[in-house]
């Protein structure tokens, strides 16, 4: 996760009507949200003109880094009714977006239970386009940054930061700490989702920029018999300076690591679940979350440091799949250290094989012309927020992608394109997202930012599985923030495509 540069999420808001002369209270007038249309790319840095934002380097080319244009053509912006009709009197095309890319769009035109899209229409000669479509129900509007993927041609660059010194990393970067005796394995997490590791306690990678930016966790763990780094023996949190070039260096200063406090705690998964390497336990440190150790499916116990004050939580963060009904779930639990053990369970969850698009929909959808029918696979009152993403081929042999994000449901009508009538040659996917908990704006963010593998689609232009075509561009910064917000949180996502 931490190479894709994801969504952006802005705080909604709302704005207030002006009072009128008479006592009488005035009615709040429906808020308007900006949203941003921009374009992912890459340039070579040589051609980056000054002031334009810049996400990272290039993986593909590393003389090349990632930034984006204004976008003000190849898309429109719909509104939709709760059957997902198109409303044409408000849609706004292109043609009548300004040079910002910035679009306004005014909840009042929105009716009950509609929707908004991003429309993204890929022409081609036999004037039969592609059709690529962003959507979010009412409720879920606030200001957003969005994506297309259609070259933007002499359009103005988007302003902003360079963020390579937070994105990028050195392959060469290490720290050294003292050896302590027993300790058979050094793990560094310079993040939650920046791990290495070494068997010695002199040079051990780090996963970071050089300069370092922030301070290094370090976790020391005794021999095992399994070979799996489960005895937590030391620890410490290493300052930036402690972090070298290893291959360009002097004088090093090795840290020190202590063993105060060590209390040993147990979890347990329910016994349909399947936890996979992505398990751990973490801590949050100066407003940064890291790794502190992974955890294993055959190792029940885990160990933290209960007192130490440099942590101010400690959560549990599970992962993997549920083998009864195969849908992948990622699970943050926050660490109670009064309470001895983590107990990992997902409410009742079904395969989707029986999941369609159907053309004949519930009486409350009578006039959607399309939806989906979740054939039962979930509850809706178990989850707050649904990711439904459909992949079709039409009958005149185009593509239509499909992601909208909306409350949960039994049935998701799919939402009309303004360029093409929808008719279904053949499926080609069908991907389910759902997440659990209080429907918070730091966790819906997350639940977007989650499903968009934005380094790909600006270095290649490819879509990826779980990844929408179209959808939140988010900073570095402002993507740590919205990460650290939701691990204090208990949350649960789960996922499964068809």
């Amino acid at each position: 996760m931490n190479k894709a540069i994801l969504p952006s999420l802005v705080a909604a808001v709302m704005l207030s009507g002006c009072g009128g002369s008479d006592s009488s209270p005035s009615t709040p007038s429906a808020p308007k949200y900006n949203w941003q249309i921009i374009q992912l790319h890459t340039v070579k840095e040589s051609d980056l003109k000054s002031g334009c934002i810049v996400y990272g380097t290039a993986e593909i080319d590393p003389s090349r880094v990632i930034t984006a244009s204004v976008a003000n053509a190849g898309y429109n912006i719909l509104f939709h009714n709760a059957d997902g009709s198109v409303i044409e009197e408000h849609t706004i095309p292109a043609i009548d977006v300004p040079s910002s890319g910035i679009v306004s769009i005014d909840s009042s035109l929105v009716p009950e239970d509609g929707y908004v899209s991003l429309e993204e229409v890929d022409g081609n000669l036999s004037g039969n386009p592609d059709v690529y479509m962003f959507g979010v129900e009412k409720e879920l509007l606030s200001h957003k940054v969005l994506n297309v993927r259609s070259t933007q041609t002499g359009s103005e660059c988007y302003k902003g930061k360079d963020y390579r010194s937070i994105s990028d990393t050195a392959d060469s970067a290490a720290l050294t700490v003292l050896q302590e005796s027993g300790v058979s394995y050094y793990q560094t997490s310079y993040s939650a989702d920046a791990v290495s590791g070494r068997d010695i306690a002199s040079h051990i990678p780090v996963i970071s920029p050089l300069p370092a930016a922030r301070d290094t966790l370090v976790t020391a763990f005794y021999t095992s018999n399994n070979d799996q780094h489960t005895d937590l023996a030391y620890y410490g949190f290493i300052e930036p300076s402690y972090v070298y070039d290893s291959e360009d260096y002097d004088e090093i200063t090795p840290g020190e690591l202590n063993n105060q406090d060590l209390m040993p705690m147990y979890w347990q998964s329910a016994a349909n679940l399947d936890l996979d390497e992505g398990s751990a336990i973490l801590a949050i440190h100066n407003n940064q979350s890291y790794q502190w150790q992974t955890l294993y499916h055959d190792v029940d116990q885990f160990t933290i440091a209960a007192n130490y004050s440099a942590v101010s939580h400690w959560l549990g963060l599970f992962s993997g799949v549920s083998n009864d009904s195969s849908w992948q779930f990622e699970s943050v639990m926050a660490i109670d250290d009064q309470d001895s053990g983590l107990e990992v369970s997902l409410p009742d969850l079904a395969p989707i094989t029986g999941v369609d698009i159907q053309q004949q929909c519930p009486t409350a959808l009578d006039n959607a012309k399309y939806c989906i029918d979740n054939a039962g696979s979930f509850s809706e009152d178990d989850f707050a927020l649904q990711r439904s993403h459909v992949k079709v081929l039409t009958n005149n042999n185009r593509a239509f992608y499909q992601s909208i994000y909306a409350q949960a449901k039994a049935q998701q009508p799919l939402l009309e394109s303004s360029a093409i009538e929808l008719s279904i040659q053949e499926i080609e996917g069908i991907e389910l997202a759902l997440i659990e908990g209080e429907l918070e704006s730091t966790q819906q963010g997350y639940f977007m930012a989650k499903y968009l593998d934005s380094r790909s689609i600006a270095e290649t232009g490819q879509v990826s599985a779980f990844s929408d075509a179209n959808g939140f561009i988010i900073t570095p910064d402002d993507y740590q923030d919205l990460y650290l917000d939701m691990l204090k949180s208990s949350t649960t996502v789960v996922q499964q495509a068809k």
